[in-house]
């Protein structure tokens, strides 16, 4: 059983490999802007807080393996901003308004089919992905009629743990936070051979967040009247653009064999 896994190992290796060589890739440098709906895990959360959808923005990278004229595959690593906020309505037995801005490392893996038309080109993409929690800073303000209890609590950085916790330096730990989150995403866009070189990819995705931001047992984030809550996910609509540069591994070995074929003439004459 074993060397059968071995020799199965072994072909897909030397299949991965076979397609490498063939293999056409595009790669740049990507931006863009981005739009927030929040989910709550408790339905009736929002019955007593407004929560509103928030944009932001996000930058970094994107790397596509390009198998055929119809389909390839596209990777991304990207820093992502959230902004979200919070306020209460006239339900609420607490005034209270939360301002957040979060950071994230994100990596999705979409598989795209295209339809070409001319020098432009249209596709379809979906996938997963998966998010780092890197940080974040942001301000709660409440006031419950009591002197006592009325202020604002601000944080210009997050930690994970609760032994790093220093709130008289606004630094503010989540101890019970989902830091790697998942998501599906679905999108489409399109893409334009320049005549001078490489490509403009113009890209929207829709993101349907899985994993909550975290738990509530984060007790910098317990006050007398007020918890914020961190049982929530978020669905993100994202356009961005991207310019992309090509790297044909083909046409690089043949650039390689005619070089050394070169050389060769050189020495026998």
């Amino acid at each position: 059983m074993k060397n059968t896994c071995n020799r199965l190992s072994l072909v897909a290796l030397l299949m991965l490999l076979g397609f490498m060589v063939q293999a056409q890739f595009w790669f740049g440098p990507k931006g863009g802007a981005n739009r927030n709906d929040f989910i709550y895990q408790s339905e009736n959360y929002l019955d007593t807080f407004q929560v509103e959808p928030s944009y932001s923005f996000e930058v970094g990278g994107v790397l596509i393996y390009q198998a055929s004229d119809m389909f390839s595959v596209q990777t991304e690593l990207y820093y992502e901003r959230t902004k979200r906020s919070l306020e209460s309505n006239d339900l609420s037995s607490v005034e209270v308004t939360s301002n957040t801005a979060n950071s994230f490392l994100s990596a999705p893996a979409l598989f795209r089919v295209s339809f070409n038309r001319g020098p432009t080109h249209y596709y379809v993409s979906g996938g997963p992905k998966v998010r780092m929690w890197l940080g974040g800073s942001g301000r709660i303000s409440t006031d419950s009629n009591d002197e006592f209890v009325e202020g604002d609590e601000v944080w210009t950085r997050l930690v994970y743990n609760q032994r790093n916790s220093n709130t008289i330096n606004e630094v503010y730990a989540v101890p019970d936070a989902n830091r790697v989150q998942f998501a599906l995403v679905a999108g489409g866009g399109v893409y334009f051979d320049l005549y001078f070189g490489g490509r403009l990819l113009v890209d929207c995705k829709y993101t349907f967040g899985h994993s909550n931001m975290g738990f509530n047992n984060n007790p910098d984030f317990k006050f007398i009247d007020y918890t914020e809550n961190f049982r929530y996910r978020s669905n993100t609509l994202s356009l961005s653009l991207a310019y992309l540069f090509e790297y044909d591994v083909k046409g690089a070995r043949k650039g390689m064999s005619t070089i050394k074929a070169s050389n060769k003439n050189k020495k026998k004459k």
